[in-house]
């Protein structure tokens, strides 16, 4: 009901948004160059800036998506103004990273990067304030009624109530809901077919004598023969029909719809990722697997011939893991144990530090002097790049499980493997050998799940190398 509405508004304001960026570029080397703050030299004549302005209005842009800055189009409230100008940030944070670097590789040194921090701060306040606007906007909008669309409001009193609650949070939908007591059902009150039959006659009649624009469905169950009689009847009125679900049952769950020929498709999941967002994430770990596949080829020669002499055997361990919804994989790593480590593994079982189906030795005895160095620097992980480049894990992730850890699992931790597994995640960075519970390891992981986006990812990796070089 409101999808080409928010999706004509989110064009408008990424033009708007265009408009914002060149003028805080403008602005900023106004500003830069009035007021030599800091006692810094005067900037290059404007004609060097002006051919930097078109990417970086492109690298913006692109980051307003990629960081869901169009959310308030989808939600409403104060909590949604902070969240929304705190996703602001890594944008101009980011785009700074990006802007810079590409300056650093074409060696181009005419850029005043004091400019380039004014300009991040400059644009920040004024984004800020398109969207202040922009609010304030729809709220006069919401108060003017000629511009709503006078939508009939019909269903189950308790799935009505609810919908009419979140609809008038959200004023861009410039919508006015006309609620009428013979139209609402209570929720205890069941109906025969030919009183639903009925009612539909009552509201067809309705729609005839008065101003409707649309009408909304809110039930919790109904006779699903009966929607497309009354449909057609709209449609030759040209009215709208939208239908509400009640999906309050449903935990976890984001929905999609889609359409295959003549049915429509309602798709629940447990996340909805940007597919921007994720075609970024492969590319993260392409750049990161080409660099760790290069180290790994530099240090394999003195990682193997230590190995080799500490304890003869293979140099590499393979191990089949479960990826993503099951998929098994031979997860490749530096060889840190004796060779019958697999079998001492069931002696050892009793002494398990981690409760649940993970196991977990502070101090196993099957690890060999050079694996204790190997797993200390985390050296023996480096050959999961050759996984991360073959696409079978990420960088950033949750950890594969073993096939064994996998069939002890309950359906609730299955929710691990929805995602690609990682090299690394929120359970290695925060303490993960201080945790000794597998429930505390599922509930980072699916708080990972639920939150992710690109800036998470990118916190992810910056944590994991601090954890390496602090050793904490």
């Amino acid at each position: 009901m409101n999808r080409r509405r928010r999706f004509f508004v989110q064009n408008t304001l990424t033009f708007l948004d265009g408009l914002v960026i060149a003028f805080s570029y403008f602005l900023t080397y106004y500003l830069r160059n009035q007021f030599l703050l800091f006692g810094l030299e005067d900037l290059f004549p404007f004609s060097v800036y002006f051919p930097y302005l078109a990417p970086i209005m492109v690298i913006w842009l692109l980051l307003l998506r990629l960081f869901d800055n169009y959310a308030f189009l989808r939600t409403s409230g104060a909590l949604s103004h902070w969240r929304l100008f705190g996703n602001l940030i890594p944008v101009e944070l980011i785009g700074l990273s990006a802007i810079t670097m590409i300056l650093f590789f074409l060696r181009d040194t005419s850029i005043s990067r004091s400019f380039l921090i004014l300009f991040t701060a400059v644009n920040y306040v004024c984004l800020v304030l398109l969207r202040q606007l922009v609010f304030i906007y729809f709220k006069r909008m919401d108060r003017v009624r000629k511009y709503h669309r006078r939508a009939l409001l019909i269903g189950h009193g308790k799935v009505a109530e609810r919908f009419l609650e979140i609809e008038r949070r959200m004023p861009e939908l410039l919508f006015d809901v006309i609620v009428k007591d013979e139209f609402l059902i209570s929720v205890d009150q069941e109906m025969e077919v030919v009183q639903q039959e009925r009612l539909f006659e009552g509201i067809l009649d309705y729609v005839w004598y008065n101003v409707v624009d649309e009408v909304i469905l809110a039930f919790n169950d109904i006779e699903p023969k009966l929607f497309a009689p009354f449909i057609n009847e709209c449609n030759r009125m040209g009215i709208v029909v939208n239908i509400v679900f009640d999906t309050s049952n449903i935990t976890y769950w984001k929905s999609e719809i889609d359409r295959l020929g003549p049915f429509n498709i309602i798709s629940f999941q447990t996340y909805d990722y940007n597919p921007l967002q994720r075609a970024l994430k492969r590319l993260i770990d392409m750049f990161f697997g080409l660099i760790g596949c290069t180290v790994l080829c530099i240090i394999f020669p003195f990682v193997a011939a230590a190995i080799k002499i500490n304890d003869p055997g293979p140099v590499f361990f393979l191990q089949t893991r479960k990826g993503k919804n099951g998929r098994e994989f031979k997860m490749i790593k530096f060889r840190s144990m004796y060779t019958d480590a697999e079998e001492r593994k069931k002696e050892l079982m009793e002494k398990n530090e981690l409760r649940g189906h993970v196991f977990k030795l502070q101090d196993d005895p099957r690890v060999t002097p050079v694996g204790r160095f190997l797993r200390k620097t985390s050296i023996d992980e480096i050959p999961q790049f050759v996984n991360i480049l073959k696409g079978e894990m990420s960088l950033v992730g949750t950890r594969p499980p073993t096939v064994e850890e996998f069939e002890a699992y309950e359906p609730r931790h299955r929710r691990r493997l929805s995602v690609q597994p990682g090299l690394t995640g929120l359970w290695q960075v925060s303490g993960r050998n201080k945790i000794t519970d597998f429930e505390e390891i599922v509930k980072l992981d699916t708080q990972y799940i639920d939150n992710w986006n690109l800036w998470l990812d990118l916190k992810i990796i910056a944590k994991t190398f601090f954890v390496l070089f602090t050793g904490r």
